[in-house]
């Protein structure tokens, strides 16, 4: 991330963030809050604990850097998400700035602009339980659109056809790699969730408010019970028969 600098004041602020981690005052997952958020203090763990303090230098560079990188990252991958191809934004699914190797297991690779990308929520959230947990460096155990010369088709075929009334979306695995990144992130009810959301308009409002919910929740974090709940209820609505 550090070409996406313009200063040496922006440069001391990620590097500061960087050092953070690696010396171990700062989880990755709370050091990513912190570019994530900037502000004059983060306050992580127990009150007992000093908060972690950022000048207003710091705060604007890290905004800067942040508004950069989803420009970057928007526009390299077109305004799709990373792994299912439908569109991300204003007119598409709600998104979080991914890490293909989770900043949890892999701390140093954080603030690495090669691991990051774009991904829709129920990609992120599926990656988090069924991949990240398990993955080693290397062997991602599904597509990682990061690598060089990556081509999607090569992996999977991806099919939208939409009407005036009705939207479909398929996915066709072309490889192993393909075929488990369809099995991993759930696609099959990405078929259906499209498939019933186009011809139910309050089914398509509900998962609407739930993915608007679940934006600014960490699909990582089992003890979010509210989180995990509707979750479970997305996934069901899209398994009626």
């Amino acid at each position: 991330m550090k070409t996406l600098c313009k200063s040496d004041t922006e440069t001391e602020a990620l590097n500061r963030l960087t050092n953070l981690v690696k010396d171990g005052t700062l989880s990755s997952t709370n050091a990513w809050t912190c570019f994530s958020v900037p502000k004059s203090s983060h306050q992580f763990g127990k009150p007992i604990v000093p908060p972690v303090v950022f000048s207003e230098a710091e705060q604007a560079s890290l905004k800067a850097i942040k508004k950069r990188l989803v420009s970057y990252l928007v526009q390299s991958g077109r305004g799709a998400c990373a792994y299912c191809k439908r569109p991300v934004g204003r007119y598409g699914f709600g998104w979080h700035l991914e890490h293909v190797y989770a900043k949890s297991r892999f701390p140093s690779e954080t603030f690495v602009l090669s691991n990051l990308t774009i991904g829709c929520v129920d990609c992120n959230r599926w990656k988090a339980t069924s991949v990240d947990r398990t993955c080693t460096k290397g062997q991602l155990g599904i597509i990682d659109p990061t690598t060089k010369n990556f081509r999607y088709g090569k992996y999977i075929k991806y099919v939208h056809i939409a009407t005036e009334s009705l939207s479909l979306v398929k996915y066709l695995p072309q490889h192993p790699i393909g075929e488990q990144t369809w099995t991993s992130l759930k696609f099959s009810e990405i078929e259906r969730a499209t498939l019933i959301d186009s011809m139910n308009a309050e089914m398509a409002g509900l998962h609407a408010r739930v993915n608007d919910f679940l934006l600014d929740r960490d699909p990582s974090d089992e003890d979010d019970q509210i989180a995990t709940l509707l979750r479970k209820l997305q996934s069901a609505m899209y398994r009626l028969k």
